[in-house]
């Protein structure tokens, strides 16, 4: 898996969101009115992944705004779990998963020139035996709003982490799930580092890892220095946070908190020499994270 730093990269930061439903499925608003909401709210592209279809959406691309077309797909579990729930960002054609195996259904997300990420694993009470399996996925969400909003359930990040530490190399990405107008719309996104504001380019910014995730906190810069395994540390500084978290496998990693009436704006890791990733987690005084796509060693 290719992994760039998106704050060394050239470009231009970009926010989406990569998994909304409208009328055509199970949301309470129809496509013009998902698309023109997000636009207005400033964001730069929006990804419309109504269950097990696929939306023509090319009419509602704009100056500064860009309309995806994806899906929410939910082939049977083999592994004994629920059935799965998979977006596809960036689809062309409806993929009848009724009738396939999971990584055929992955497959054909990637042959239609999409990426597939593994959606609310925490919601869906998935555990790495469901994900073990699996081959073809870019991401799991380590953040479902919809999810929180409903029934508290979120957070993934234990999630993405048993992946991280029992399968490798996966990236992870925040969003709305948006169904209604207000209560699990505009809290999670994403930003992404990109060339230009066109398909091609979004699309490689997210193979590439080019993109942090959000709730509100931002990372300001992030790097990776020193010439060897011995004197590598991760640098990272951001908006105001309560904490700052750098999480590697197992149990490694580190949390660094502010002093009382104090607030972080940078920190450091040295990063043990057995660490296989780091990723770096912004937590403000509100609670609201902020999620970096690991470096992976």
């Amino acid at each position: 898996m290719e992994n760039l730093n998106p704050f060394k990269q050239p470009g231009q930061w970009y926010r989406g969101n990569t998994h909304s439903h409208s009328t055509e499925s199970d949301g309470r608003i129809p496509m013009d009115e998902r698309f023109a909401a997000y636009r207005e709210a400033g964001y730069n592209f929006l990804v419309l992944t109504d269950h097990r279809k696929v939306n023509d959406v090319s009419a509602y691309s704009a100056e500064n705004f860009l309309a995806i077309s994806g899906s929410e797909v939910h082939p049977d579990n083999p592994y004994g779990g629920s059935v799965f729930h998979i977006v596809g960002i960036n689809l062309r054609e409806r993929i009848n998963c009724a009738e396939l195996h999971p990584n055929d259904v992955l497959a054909e997300i990637k042959a239609q020139g999409g990426e597939a990420v593994l959606c609310h694993p925490y919601w869906c009470g998935h555990t790495i035996r469901d994900y073990e399996q699996l081959n073809g996925y870019f991401a799991v969400e380590v953040y479902n709003d919809t999810c929180m909003v409903g029934i508290g359930k979120g957070f993934s990040e234990q999630a993405w982490d048993d992946v991280l530490d029992r399968i490798g190399p996966v990236y992870g990405i925040a969003a709305d799930d948006a169904h209604g107008t207000e209560h699990d719309c505009f809290h999670a996104w994403v930003m992404v580092k990109a060339a230009e504001l066109t398909i091609d380019a979004i699309m490689d910014a997210f193979r590439s890892g080019a993109f942090y995730s959000t709730l509100g906190p931002e990372i300001v810069d992030l790097d990776l220095v020193g010439d060897s395994a011995r004197d590598r540390k991760v640098i990272v500084k951001c908006s105001p946070a309560q904490s700052i978290i750098f999480k590697a496998q197992c149990s490694t990693g580190r949390r660094i908190v502010a002093p009382e009436g104090e607030s972080l704006t940078e920190a450091e890791y040295p990063v043990p020499s057995a660490a296989k990733y780091v990723r770096v987690e912004i937590v403000d005084e509100e609670g609201k994270k902020a999620w970096s796509n690991p470096f992976f060693l």
